[in-house]
């Protein structure tokens, strides 16, 4: 069964690593490509607009709808990372997490993007004028299809904890295609993976690595290894991990990059 998921979070910078390893290529967010996605999202808007046909305007609004949440929320999901940048739960044991606006993001993706469907099945259930081909009468229910699977797959991962949950007992949790359930006892090394250290690995006694990616956490893995490492190493400080405020506060004072 989850636990309540923490809606609130808080963002740090402790000086824990020296923020060298980059979490975006060339050290800077994807602006470009963002942009260039967010034109392409346009073009569906204005066929609306040029076009009469009352069918054909009410599919491409669906669909520029879709393609403009599709960018903001690639945006908020690259925005969610940042060297050194650690983001945990205001309350209840340590739990490093994404923020709220990047979980609400991953739910509306997958709903908005069944809107297309439902217009295209209003069109020719109401007999609206719109553009022939096949392109325009299957796209958009394969996009509803594929949407549904998605929320399908949101809602089945409910049952795990949300975010990386940190405490005496050991790491629990995270949801997306990962998730973990190990005591500290069978933690074993915790270490970046990927060309930018977008990853975070860990591996396990008897189990499989468990490869988790950085926005599930909304931190910098760097800084979430140097943390894990501390806990799996000095078991005398695991009580203060069931209030995470105060395992942050040790940890700052205790680690240097």
């Amino acid at each position: 069964m989850a636990e309540p998921i923490p809606m609130r979070t808080v963002a740090r910078s402790p000086r824990i690593v020296d923020g060298s390893r980059l979490v975006h290529p060339r050290g800077r967010l994807p602006t470009g490509a963002l942009v260039l996605l967010g034109l392409l999202a346009l073009l569906p808007l204005l066929l609306a607009v040029v076009d009469d046909r009352s069918g054909f305007r009410l599919v491409m609004l669906s669909l520029a709808l879709y393609a403009g949440m599709l960018v903001v929320a690639l945006s908020l999901w690259a925005r969610s990372l940042r060297e050194r940048l650690v983001r945990i739960a205001t309350s209840g044991p340590l739990r490093f997490t994404p923020p709220v606006r990047v979980r609400v993001a991953l739910w509306l993706v997958p709903t908005i993007g069944m809107l297309p469907a439902v217009a295209n099945l209003l069109v020719h259930t109401l007999g609206l004028p719109t553009m022939g081909g096949r392109l325009l009468e299957w796209g958009p229910y394969a996009l509803g299809l594929v949407s549904l699977v998605g929320l399908v797959r949101e809602l089945v991962t409910l049952r795990t904890p949300l975010g990386l949950l940190v405490d005496g007992r050991g790491l629990h949790g995270v949801r997306g295609s990962a998730s973990i359930e190990a005591s500290w006892d069978e933690i074993d090394t915790v270490d970046v993976v990927g060309p930018h250290g977008p990853r975070l690995a860990i591996s396990i006694v008897g189990q499989t690595p468990a490869i988790i990616d950085a926005h599930r956490l909304g931190s910098d893995p760097a800084s979430v290894v140097r943390i894990l490492a501390f806990f799996r190493d000095h078991p005398e400080h695991r009580p203060s991990l069931a209030d995470g405020g105060t395992a942050m506060q040790i940890v700052t004072g205790e680690l240097h990059p």
